[in-house]
C-alpha cells in the first residue's frame, strides 16, 4: 500500500477515499487522458471479451462511475435480460454516486445495482444511492452465483491482487462459458517509436493532465497514477498471477501499442 504525501490521515492512494477526491473529474480527465479511447477499449472489453448471453449475472468490479456495468446492462436489456442481472461493486462512495445518476439518466436500474465493496471481500455490500446515501451492510457475491466478471483500470489499485483473484475464482461458476476480463495499464516496452512515445505519454504527460483536469487538487492523485503504472506487472507476468489464482489467460489483446492490455480469463475446470 501507499501513503499519501500528506500524511497517515490522508486518504491512502488508491484507495475509495482518494477516488471520492477526484471523482468530480474523472470521466472527463479518462477521455482526455486517452484521447477519447477509454470508452472504446471498454466496449471492446464488453463485446469482444464477455461474450454475453441473456441469463448471464455479471460482476463488474471498480465499476467508478459505472461506464462498464452500464455498458452491460444496455446489451443484457437488448438481450431480454432479467432484473438485478448486472453488479458494480466499488470502494468510493462519490464515484458510486455519480454512477447511479447515470444508470438511472439510461433508465437501467432494474438491470443494474451499484454497491459499496472490497474486490478483497466481496462476502458483503452497501447498496447507494444518487444522493449518496448507504444502506445497510447486506451479503454481497455468493460462490459460484457469477458468469461473468469485469474489471476496468481496476485491478491496479487493490493492495491485494491475490486476495481480489481468489475472489473472482470464489464467485465465478464453473462452466466453460464463464469469464474474467480485465483491462488494465501497463508501461509500453518503449521497443518501438510509437511504443517509446506512449511510454513518455504515461510518465511525462498523464499526471500533468490530472493536475489541470482537477484544477491543481488532483496532482498527487495523478502523479499516484503513473507511479501504479509502473509497478504494475508486465503482461507475462500479470497473467501467471490469473493463472496462479485458478483463472488462466485464454488471450491479451494490447491497444495504444502496449499501454492498455485486456486480459481474456476462464476458470480452471
Amino acid at each position: 500500500t501507499e501513503e499519501s504525501k500528506d500524511g497517515p490521515a490522508a486518504p491512502r492512494m488508491g484507495s475509495g477515499n482518494m477516488f471520492d477526491r477526484i471523482a468530480f473529474a474523472y470521466d472527463s480527465t479518462n477521455k482526455w487522458m486517452s484521447f477519447g479511447l477509454d470508452q472504446h477499449w471498454r466496449n471492446s472489453m464488453v463485446k469482444d471479451c464477455l461474450q454475453l448471453r441473456p441469463d448471464d449475472k455479471v460482476l463488474d468490479l471498480a465499476t467508478g462511475t459505472a461506464d462498464v456495468s452500464i455498458l452491460v446492462g444496455q446489451q443484457l436489456r437488448q438481450l431480454g435480460a432479467g432484473t438485478n442481472a448486472v453488479l458494480g461493486v466499488d470502494p468510493s462512495n462519490e464515484m458510486l454516486r455519480r454512477g447511479v445518476v447515470k444508470v438511472q439518466d439510461q433508465h437501467l436500474e432494474h438491470v443494474v445495482r451499484l454497491v459499496k465493496g472490497d474486490a478483497q471481500d466481496l462476502r458483503e455490500v452497501q447498496v447507494i444511492d444518487a444522493e449518496g446515501t448507504l444502506g445497510d451492510k447486506s451479503p454481497g457475491s455468493r460462490e459460484a452465483s457469477v458468469d461473468k466478471i469485469s474489471m476496468s483500470f481496476g485491478i491496479r489499485n487493490v493492495p491485494d491482487r491475490s486476495k481480489a483473484l481468489s475472489e473472482m475464482r470464489r464467485v465465478l461458476r464453473p462452466s466453460e462459458q464463464s469469464r474474467v476480463c480485465i483491462l488494465e495499464l501497463s508501461l509500453p516496452t518503449g521497443d518501438t517509436f510509437l511504443s517509446n512515445l506512449a511510454r513518455k505519454f504515461i510518465t511525462e504527460v498523464v499526471p500533468f493532465i490530472g493536475w489541470v483536469a482537477t484544477m491543481g487538487s488532483g496532482g498527487e492523485e495523478y502523479e499516484y497514477l503513473e507511479r501504479s503504472i509502473l509497478r504494475f506487472p508486465k503482461p507475462m507476468d500479470f497473467a501467471a498471477e490469473l493463472a496462479a489464482a485458478g483463472l488462466p489467460v485464454q488471450t491479451i489483446t494490447s491497444f495504444a501499442y502496449g499501454a492498455v492490455n485486456l486480459y481474456t480469463a476462464k476458470p480452471a475446470l
